[in-house]
């Protein structure tokens, strides 16, 4: 405690980071409530929009974004670089989330959420220069092409060219309630829906039919 007319070296803190202190509370504080509402925002799209309840999985989950969004969807699982750990494409006929393989399964879920929010409730990434950006521009054309033998090549065209919003980094913010500069924003609001809906999501499969998480990542594909 410090007392009343004390000095403020005598605070444990020092000086500067006693007059810091108030910055640094009102920061916490508005972290939390950006954090409280995006959780409350997580479980309405979770429950009420999509419809999800408890046991229900991740198999379930797509389907239910299949039936919000009126449109076929397919997931794939393949190298990325480094730098890139997963990106959602809208298509003219259907949505296609990427996410890297070079991660753990629990990982590439939580990419896997993160991009479906971004297709649930994100903006369209601008169409035009300098703010489009494709996954053809960042991702070797054939490696990529070659994991995508079972799409229509309008759909490998579509993913390949069409304006993507990328997940930059593998671990990406795993900590959701840290970085204060996201509290407003998409990105943070997805890290927020990725990190709760991957606790309220069932992962076993005994409960579930989801399976397990490789299986249910292997080039699946969910339609209307």
């Amino acid at each position: 405690m410090l007392f009343a007319g004390a000095p403020a070296s005598w605070h444990p803190m020092g000086r500067a980071r006693v007059t810091d202190a108030p910055a640094l509370v009102l920061g916490a504080v508005r972290r939390r409530r950006a954090w409280v509402r995006a959780r409350r925002q997580t479980v309405r799209i979770i429950h009420d929009d999509l419809g999800m309840r408890p046991g229900q999985g991740l198999q379930e989950l797509l389907q239910a974004v299949v039936r919000l969004r009126r449109r076929s969807l397919t997931v794939l699982r393949v190298p990325l670089p480094p730098h890139v750990s997963g990106f959602c494409v809208r298509g003219e006929t259907e949505d296609t989330i990427v996410v890297t393989s070079n991660t753990s399964e629990r990982q590439g879920l939580h990419v896997l959420l993160h991009e479906l929010y971004h297709l649930l409730c994100g903006r369209s990434p601008a169409p035009s220069p300098p703010y489009a950006v494709a996954a053809g521009d960042l991702l070797d054309l054939g490696a990529l092409s070659e994991q995508m033998p079972s799409l229509p090549p309008d759909v490998v065209e579509e993913v390949l060219f069409r304006p993507a919003r990328l997940r930059a980094g593998v671990s990406g913010r795993g900590d959701a309630t840290a970085p204060a500069a996201y509290e407003e924003d998409e990105e943070w609001a997805a890290e927020v829906f990725a990190t709760v809906g991957l606790l309220m999501l069932c992962l076993d499969p005994a409960i579930s039919y989801t399976g397990s998480l490789t299986s249910s990542f292997a080039h699946r594909r969910a339609d209307v």
